[in-house]
């Protein structure tokens, strides 16, 4: 998997191909197989992998439950715009959502559980607002697809790593989930 990763994130032009990837990771296509069916399923097994670990980083703050509804929406936001700062997974993350790794036969339906995974924890998050009155609004687990996609989104379009850019994007996320789920001005 990590030959794959370093495969995929350096330059080339069109598909890796499997000899490539397994030439750098020095093993056989014999031993391949015993743990993947395809290239597709390998990369899968990435996109698994990475999103995995996104779903638990962001699953600790909604388990965590510190502080107010509106402290734990900021955390869970600030806890996506912290994976991205990391060089090694920010690169991972760039891998998973290439181009080559998105036509793997399976890809959208692997993304989109992984994505309904993420927002389990943020539509908890939301629940506990709308009981406690702090998110009005809310309609839980729409608006954990919407906040969830809004991040993304910014992040995406994130063309710098100045400490202060990202500080203003991340406070414009929070204000924007914030009154969209009614919650009163911080």
């Amino acid at each position: 998997m990590e030959a794959a990763y370093r495969c995929l994130a350096d330059p080339h032009a069109g598909p890796v191909s499997m000899a490539a990837i397994l030439g750098t990771a020095g093993v056989s296509s014999r031993a391949f197989y015993r743990h993947f069916e395809s290239k597709d399923d390998l990369f899968l097994a990435l996109l698994e992998q990475e999103c995995s670990a996104v779903v638990g980083q962001v699953d600790r703050v909604a388990d965590a439950a510190q502080g107010s509804p509106a402290d734990q929406l900021a955390a869970w936001i600030e806890a996506m715009f912290d994976i991205v700062v990391d060089p090694r997974q920010r690169l991972q993350l760039t891998v998973i959502d290439s181009e080559e790794v998105r036509t793997a036969k399976g890809y959208r339906q692997t993304r989109d559980r992984l994505h309904a995974a993420r927002e389990r924890g943020l539509a908890e998050i939301l629940r506990r607002g709308l009981r406690d009155g702090s998110f009005p609004l809310t309609e839980p687990e729409a608006d954990a697809v919407a906040i969830n996609a809004v991040v993304s989104r910014v992040l995406n379009t994130q063309t710098t790593d100045e400490p202060e850019a990202r500080k203003k994007a991340l406070v414009a996320v929070l204000d924007f989930a914030l009154r969209a789920v009614g919650a009163a001005a911080r």
